[in-house]
């Protein structure tokens, strides 16, 4: 490839960042039900013709770089937002990929993941993709938002962690740890994710102006510690705007009104994730056929009584747990909240990390909320207790096999793990055990306002407040779910005497 592409220093925006365009009302187009476990989930509306699509993608970039006119383009991979092509030529030295988006969160999404991973190629030595260019509008052939960045070399974890030897395992995290480390001490005074500059009137509340922020580009926090936002503020190239989060926009959410951030405070942030979530298990699409069904609203429908009560229960208690004021727990970090198997590249021969992926909905969050900057791989964040849906359908709860697998990967993971929190360190100052207490509560209520689990498993919730006794009792009232008693002594046969789900993550 020419000069053209491999001199590029910063990513070029090919589509124009003033034009303003809500979100489309056929974006329920873009989400059906999940056939095993009955939830909403993201998709392809359609099989497209890819030779069609390779056209498209052709016209698209001989505009801005000709070489690209006789570049072999080729079908890649299909991931859960994107579809991704491969463009490859005998004469190039490296090859690139082209990824398509669905509009689940039109313009934001795509402009914060670009701004993100600049922002951590500039200030971190993590091996990512450098994006060359991008629209963050469907105004163009593919009627789509799209992104051209570097093909990064490797397979991913998930293919080679079984062959690995286990000091190979313990190796490949020691060297994720070192770049984490670098992350982590990244501070941020909000809550929310990363733009470049050039757009900050579409980002920022219109109250908040970049020009506002101190120009030495310090702010003090309410727990007396000062935060550095580099190249954020007066003549910086970014800025810190609303949030690109899952809980934000996830099916009907990109609707719903409310603020986006940038916020201040944990509270601010934990009070806005609530009540988006009220008014999501609130507007349910429970009739097959309709647009947004999901077999999950119709549970949510037949149980309704039961689940406001719970939510009622649980938004009572951010009051207690969520001070309004910010504590050492909640400090910003950008954190990448995906490090997972999918992600992590590795060097097939040497095992060495050889790149990070997917920075999608990647921003800024409370310290607390990274459990300590462990990577997915490393957690078992995964495996969650059966959902709603399935309970319904007569399924037995998995806590059994959670509890087993966890104890399996106690022994796989446990050097990896030491290793890397041994280089990492803490993400903050929680010798106090007022900051330890604060930070397992507003855990806890993190938990229960992630997507996956009151929306999809309200009894899960419901075991929380009873275990730590946050209802005033030790009593979890029944759903009325098809053969399932959830407020017995049996669920399906099942003993759920003494069961502890409060400890599955």
């Amino acid at each position: 490839m020419g000069s053209q592409v491999a001199n590029i220093d910063f990513p070029i925006r090919v589509s124009d960042s003033r034009q303003l365009n809500p979100p489309a009302e056929n974006l329920h187009l873009y989400w059906r039900s999940q056939e095993e476990e009955g939830y909403l989930e993201r998709y392809w509306p359609n099989e497209h013709d890819h030779d069609a699509w390779i056209d498209s993608i052709r016209a698209i970039l001989v505009r801005q770089f000709p070489d690209f006119a006789d570049a072999e383009i080729q079908y890649f991979a299909k991931g859960t937002f994107n579809r991704l092509y491969s463009l490859t030529h005998p004469s190039w030295k490296k090859a690139y990929i082209f990824r398509v988006s669905i509009p689940v969160e039109p313009f934001f999404k795509t402009e914060s993941e670009i701004a993100t991973m600049e922002y951590v190629r500039r200030h971190t030595t993590m091996p990512i993709p450098r994006v060359i260019a991008f629209s963050s509008s469907d105004n163009n052939e593919l009627g789509y938002e799209w992104i051209l960045m570097d093909m990064m070399p490797g397979e991913p974890l998930r293919k080679l962690w079984d062959g690995m030897p286990d000091a190979a395992r313990v190796k490949v995290f020691a060297e994720l740890a070192a770049h984490t480390k670098q992350l982590v001490a990244l501070r941020f005074s909000k809550f929310g994710s990363l733009y470049f500059a050039d757009v900050a009137d579409r980002v920022l509340p219109r109250q908040i102006s970049p020009m506002n922020k101190p120009s030495n580009g310090t702010h003090a926090l309410s727990n007396g510690t000062d935060v550095i936002d580099k190249d954020i503020g007066p003549g910086g190239r970014f800025v810190l705007g609303r949030i690109v989060a899952q809980d934000f926009f996830f099916d009907k959410r990109v609707y719903y009104p409310g603020s986006r951030g940038p916020f201040d405070t944990t509270r601010e942030l934990v009070d806005m994730r609530m009540e988006l979530l009220g008014k999501r298990i609130r507007n349910l699409s429970p009739v097959e056929g309709d647009a947004w069904y999901c077999e999950n609203d119709r549970e949510l429908e037949r149980n309704k009584d039961r689940v406001y009560e719970l939510f009622d229960q649980l938004k009572a208690l951010v009051p207690r747990l969520v001070p309004h004021d910010n504590g050492p727990e909640d400090v910003g970090i950008l954190w990448h909240d995906d490090l997972s198997e999918h992600n992590l590249l590795l060097d097939p021969v040497t095992f060495k990390l050889t790149a990070v992926v997917d920075w999608e909905c990647v921003g800024i969050i409370p310290a607390y909320e990274t459990q300590d900057a462990r990577p997915a791989w490393l957690s078992d964040r995964d495996w969650r207790p059966t959902p709603l849906v399935q309970l319904a359908r007569g399924i037995p709860p998995n806590h059994d096999f959670i509890a087993a697998d966890k104890l399996r990967r106690v022994g796989e993971m446990g050097p990896a793990r030491r290793e890397y929190h041994r280089i990492v360190g803490p993400v903050y100052d929680a010798t106090s055990p007022e900051t330890q207490q604060r930070a397992k509560n507003k855990q806890g209520i993190a938990k229960q306002l992630e997507i996956a689990t009151f929306q999809h498993r309200p009894w899960w919730t419901a075991d929380w407040l009873a275990d730590n006794n946050f209802n005033g009792d030790k009593t979890v009232h029944a759903f009325d779910t098809n053969n399932v008693d959830m407020g017995g002594v049996t669920m399906n046969g099942v003993d759920m005497n003494g069961v502890d789900m409060n400890g599955v993550a």
